[in-house]
């Protein structure tokens, strides 16, 4: 079985935009007062309709998806913690069965990571200051390919408050700019594969020798399912997928589940 890890995307690989941005415009307005929950079981015409809104791109694929999520009675949360990413795992297990070709699944992923970035400016925590609900940095390593993963991630603790600094393949100048320029009450470094684990591990090691106050460091990804132990691993504090145990690692577990999710 193939391993899928779809390219970083540019503007000509992820194609026209144009029934994207149409759609998250129309969704945001419509599901900006619903039930935050996340938590739901999918609805299989709904997630056949995302899949194939975001291989055509265009608006009246997108139209017809519009439908669908009136019918289905999603929240944005639902939408960008289960949809999408379930969309997303979908189209790679179709190209590791020989079933969609990996340009399409390449600009088919990419769509939905423009769709997640453009609806999640409904929930946008301060981004360049403290919040009052806690600041966190979220790493994405050098020439790791995900970037679907770590933005679910952002828009989640966003929606609890938390100001999120999302920063892809950071050199160590800017690792030490930032820790000495920012307030940091934890930090998250997302990985994909475990042959990124050992240069993970000289990130961690690098960062607790700029922090001026010790802070935890925890690892999180598509690794977890690969490897048992990733905190062990990378010497870092903690490892998991959950972000709501992952924020209470931090001590941030009151602030974010006290604070109205913005959904």
């Amino acid at each position: 079985m193939k391993e899928f890890q779809p390219l970083k995307q540019s503007g000509t690989l992820s194609g026209d935009t144009s029934g994207v941005s149409y759609f998250a415009s129309q969704v945001v307005s419509l599901l900006a007062h619903r039930n935050a929950r996340s938590m739901v079981e999918p609805r299989e015409s709904l997630l056949t309709g995302l899949i194939a809104a975001s291989l055509s791109g265009s608006k009246p694929a997108f139209t017809e998806l519009l439908g669908e999520v009136r019918r289905a009675r999603v929240s944005l949360a639902a939408l960008a913690d289960v949809y999408i990413p379930l969309a997303a795992r979908r189209m790679g297990e179709a190209w590791h069965d020989d079933e969609m070709s990996w340009i399409d699944v390449t600009i088919g992923v990419g769509r939905l990571q423009s769709l997640l970035r453009e609806i999640g400016a409904a929930w946008v925590a301060d981004q360049a200051g403290d919040t009052g609900h806690g600041t966190v940095m979220l790493i994405v390593p050098d020439r790791e390919q995900h970037t679907l993963g770590p933005l679910v991630a952002t828009g989640q603790m966003r929606r609890y408050g938390v100001s999120v600094c999302l920063r892809i393949a950071p050199s160590l100048h800017e690792l030490r700019s930032l820790m000495a320029a920012r307030q940091f009450d934890g930090v998250m470094i997302s990985v994909a594969t475990k042959e990124k684990l050992d240069p993970v591990k000289k990130t961690v090691q690098f960062l607790k020798t700029v922090m001026s106050r010790p802070i935890p460091i925890i690892v999180g990804g598509a690794v977890m399912s690969k490897v048992e132990d990733p905190a062990s691993c990378t010497e870092a504090d903690f490892s998991s997928n959950d972000i709501g145990a992952a924020l209470e690692v931090m001590g941030l577990k009151f602030d974010a589940f006290c604070v109205l999710r913005r959904a």
